[in-house]
């Protein structure tokens, strides 16, 4: 058969000097072709949910373009508002910020179809370039992405309403509500870490770790990394209160207890990517043993990106 059309043959045998690099010659040769083969393998995707923000008259003039295109490509399209839920689809493509991408995720109850996202926010962390608008159909033709996974968090709030389950894939935030400070009794595998007193308190993914906790003095995590960030939001600082100063990672097998002390006069709500959910007298928050298939083009470097985005240069 006719070798691929970006490979090649040695067709002349090797000469006696050179026989005994040709062990070594030959796994570069099969690696080689196997990457072509590969970026030009058939997409696994055909039925499509797009997602603009409506918020933004350039996210729905960009989901008309672009859905223009992929039915172009033979691909079947439908907006999320009128799916209602994901039925078929095996792609969602997000068009607006991460905002957008988080809420549309929420909205869906976090399924377990791919997602690409395409910036037109501030941001845009968890999304593609704006090019991606023009590009995509040879961009899922041809294999042109790479596939993380992001884990969801799930936090079990109780309140006045009983028992309920929030998720999310940046973090979860419990605030006060109140001028009172905050008194929260922290727990990590039902071991107590700390009588906190303060604002509120930060529980972040890696992915979540480049946005509040980052601003209230967290670490940067790269996303690969699983694990679970804890940021405290203004401790108070009196020794006799012995609050926590400083974030902690644990592995995102982790279980953390969160109780409010004195909820009567300090009270605490739980907000989660960004959405108030509960008022809660207590949550246990850990991995849900969800993930989001987060889609990448391959030009995507997350160094370059928090140079970018957040150091500048």
């Amino acid at each position: 058969r006719p070798p691929p059309a970006r490979g090649f043959v040695v067709r002349r045998p090797l000469q006696a000097p050179a026989r005994a690099g040709a062990f070594f010659l030959t796994p570069l040769l099969v690696s080689f072709r196997l990457r072509v083969c590969m970026s030009t393998q058939k997409t696994p995707f055909t039925r499509i949910l797009l997602a603009p923000d409506p918020r933004n008259p350039r996210c729905t003039a960009a989901a008309s373009d672009v859905q223009g295109r992929l039915r172009k490509a033979g691909f079947a399209t439908a907006p999320v508002t009128a799916a209602g839920a994901v039925g078929e689809e095996d792609l969602l493509v997000v068009l607006g910020g991460d905002g957008s991408l988080m809420r549309t995720l929420a909205a869906l109850g976090y399924p377990p179809l791919a997602v690409f996202g395409v910036n037109f926010g501030q941001v845009g962390f968890l999304m593609n370039g704006p090019d991606a608008v023009t590009d995509i159909v040879a961009i899922l033709r041809e294999g042109r992405w790479r596939e993380t996974k992001l884990p969801v968090l799930s936090a079990r709030a109780i309140d006045a309403q009983g028992e309920r389950e929030f998720l999310a894939i940046n973090d979860f935030v419990l605030e006060r509500l109140g001028s009172q400070t905050a008194r929260l009794d922290v727990f990590i595998e039902g071991v107590l870490l700390n009588r906190y007193s303060g604002d509120g308190l930060i529980v972040a993914t890696g992915t979540g770790s480049t946005a509040y906790t980052l601003a209230a003095g967290g670490p940067a995590v790269h996303p690969a990394v699983d694990a679970m960030i804890i940021t405290p939001v203004n401790p108070h600082r009196p020794v006799q209160f012995h609050s926590l100063q400083f974030p902690l990672v644990l592995p995102l097998g982790a279980r953390l207890e969160i109780r409010v002390v004195d909820r009567s006069a300090r009270a605490m709500r739980l907000v989660a990517d960004g959405a108030q959910t509960a008022e809660p007298e207590s949550a246990v928050i850990c991995w849900s043993g969800r993930k989001v298939r987060l889609l990448r083009t391959p030009d995507f470097s997350y160094v370059s990106a928090l140079v970018q985005k957040v150091i500048g240069s």
